[in-house]
């Protein structure tokens, strides 16, 4: 198993505008059901499209239920939204966002519904278009995915999955893999390795030292804080990883594994500079994270880091 190095990124191009660094689209949210007692998920895909935007994409763009858009937007005010009412809403707006979109991230916040199931259904199915490259599938997609018939065998996009150990649990029970993602450090990196091999896509397996394979490639991060076990922060990582990889389909030296290696890294850097700024082993509000993710992603790009 190769351990790479970690790759340094471009530097921007002066006369770049947003349509130079890569589009990024998220499917999230949920307005909840009171009879079924699934909560309503209005935060995790603004959260998304804020750690995106924080990473340097020129465009997002949200995808949510239209009762709660307007609130999405509210937080994530540098996104576009489109609404959604019907399944069949839904499904219009995935081939618009797919042809419109670099990368889409899909699943914080979506939901645990059927129609959910149905959507992840369709979302596997996407082939590549003349824009769409990549998805991104975090949260609900991962618990949506663990339930589709026939389970998937490989995807038609290049996907990269981002699991905590229990999403990464329910993904191997699926794949009737017996490992342990929540495990010892050489459990972890066996049970991330099987899924990639499994399904032919790059596994980010969260949790202190995340994991990151392609099945062939292995990289552990040696970065990281209790601080960052709070909610909403593995909706920051899976912007980051997005924004990442649109802004790097033209560079051939940086492909998607080591996209989201930089993502992790500095995902992971950013907790400890903040618990070491506040003097604090918790509290971190998601939103934290959000000044110190350009100062920290600096450190990969062919520049010197600022003073």
């Amino acid at each position: 198993m190769d351990t790479p190095r970690l790759p340094k990124l471009k530097a921007r191009k002066i006369d770049g505008h947003k349509g130079t660094f890569g589009t990024v689209g998220i499917f999230g949210g949920s307005n909840g059901d009171a009879q079924s007692q699934q909560p309503r998920m209005i935060g995790a895909p603004a959260l998304v499209a804020m750690g995106a935007n924080r990473v340097g994409c020129g465009l997002v763009k949200i995808a949510a239920p239209d009762s709660i858009l307007n609130a999405v937007l509210t937080l994530a005010p540098m996104a576009t939204g489109f609404p959604y009412i019907s399944e069949e809403d839904r499904i219009a707006v995935l081939d618009r966002m797919s042809s419109e979109c670099d990368v889409l991230v899909i699943g914080p916040g979506l939901g645990t519904g059927a129609d959910t199931q149905r959507f992840i259904a369709s979302v596997t199915a996407l082939t590549p278009t003349n824009r769409c490259k990549c998805l991104v599938l975090d949260a609900d997609a991962l618990n949506a995915l663990c339930t589709l018939e026939p389970f998937p065998t490989r995807f038609t996009l290049p996907t990269i999955l981002t699991p905590h150990p229990g999403e990464a649990q329910r993904l191997l029970d699926a794949l009737d893999i017996d490992h342990n993602p929540a495990g010892n450090a050489s459990q972890r990196s066996l049970a991330c390795r099987s899924i990639a091999e499994r399904l032919h896509c790059i596994v980010v397996l969260k949790g202190m030292h995340t994991v990151v394979s392609d099945g062939h490639r292995e990289w552990v991060c040696q970065h990281g804080h209790p601080c960052l076990s709070t909610g909403g922060t593995g909706d920051v990582l899976a912007g980051m990883i997005g924004s990442l990889v649109a802004q790097c389909l033209n560079n051939p030296d940086v492909d998607d594994f080591g996209v989201a290696c930089i993502a992790v890294d500095t995902h992971a850097r950013c907790g400890e500079v903040w618990s070491q700024r506040h003097n604090a082993d918790a509290g971190l509000d998601p939103r934290d994270l959000m000044p110190l993710i350009p100062e920290l992603l600096q450190r990969f790009r062919n520049l010197p880091l600022p003073r």
